[in-house]
């Protein structure tokens, strides 16, 4: 398996003595090629200055980390020249137009002057900015100067993306037109590393997740694997909808192995809780008994859940 990113131990501390803030705690972090990953968290857990010791941008205070296999303090510029990078707050001169920004920062990434039109307009085709290219970046809206700032991080043709709060402020419509580009992007083979406190925006989009707190991951993995571990903790509920004989369905369910708990929500609907997913189970039963069963559905925690989870059980 190939790794983009890989951390082992890595840690920031400003400051010293009494007045030392760990930032990020001995971070241990593997993002494979090609995904869309996610980095959340609240404000203040260390999501930025995470990547930008992964940028060589800050450096870290022990640990160490591999960008592409390059090592994030030996080779620092290697890592830049494959990376699109877009910092929370990202800015731009309103006064020059879209093209006029993008051209100035393709200058400062040493791309040659014959190649600046072509990557700027392909960057700007990207992200569907191409009829707007000459307007003045002042009377761009908050979700246009976005994809703008994506834009920017496009003029390389990096391999991986990271984006740091990439839709603080934006509206629904700019939140929806930025997942769409984001599908694009990582369908186009580019891996994508996104850091956010907005989970119920960018949550979905992601492969993987590492949910962050106090510098700290406190949990990560894919997404399948964190929502079926949280079930296998603390329970699998389902829910069922029957046509009618609701009751006499729960007394038989009650009896079947690994049910912690049944309760009729009304006369047609059962909302179970149970130490494994016992679906199955429960279709078996309901035909046994005649009973006909309009839906059933396995009820899982949202990755905004298993934050708040998680975060709570921290604070505890």
């Amino acid at each position: 398996m190939e790794y983009v990113i890989e951390t082992n131990e890595l840690t920031k501390i400003y400051g010293s003595g009494r007045e030392a803030v760990t930032a990020v705690d001995h971070v241990n972090l593997q993002i494979e090629r090609g995904i869309i990953s996610g980095i959340l968290g609240p404000n203040g857990a260390g999501k930025t200055t995470l990547i930008m010791m992964l940028t060589g941008l800050v450096l870290p205070s022990s640990g160490s980390a591999k960008v592409f296999g390059y090592d994030i303090i030996k080779d620092s510029m290697k890592i830049r020249r494959k990376v699109g990078l877009l910092p929370e707050g990202f800015g731009f001169y309103d006064h020059l137009t879209a093209r006029q920004n993008l051209n100035y920062i393709a200058a400062l990434n040493d791309i040659p002057k014959s190649e600046r039109d072509k990557r700027v307009n392909e960057a700007l085709k990207a992200v569907a900015l191409e009829e707007f290219a000459d307007r003045k970046v002042n009377a761009f809206s908050r979700g246009m100067t976005q994809r703008l700032g994506i834009a920017q991080t496009l003029i390389k043709d990096p391999e991986l993306l990271i984006l740091d709060e990439p839709t603080a402020g934006v509206d629904p419509e700019g939140a929806r037109v930025f997942k769409d580009l984001i599908y694009k992007l990582n369908e186009q083979g580019k891996t994508i590393l996104i850091c956010t406190h907005l989970l119920h925006e960018v949550g979905p989009l992601c492969n993987h997740v590492a949910i962050m707190h106090r510098g700290k991951f406190v949990v990560q993995g894919r997404v399948g694997e964190i929502v079926k571990r949280v079930m296998d903790e603390e329970g699998y509920r389902i829910e069922v909808e029957v046509k009618r004989e609701a009751r006499t369905l729960a007394m038989e369910i009650s009896k079947l192995n690994g049910i912690i708990e049944v309760k009729e929500r009304n006369d047609n609907m059962l909302s179970i809780k149970a130490s494994k997913d016992v679906r199955a189970d429960i279709i078996k039963v309901a035909s046994t008994r005649g009973v006909e069963i309009l839906s059933i559905r396995r009820m899982e925690p949202s990755l905004e859940d298993i934050f708040m989870r998680v975060l709570s059980g921290r604070r505890r």
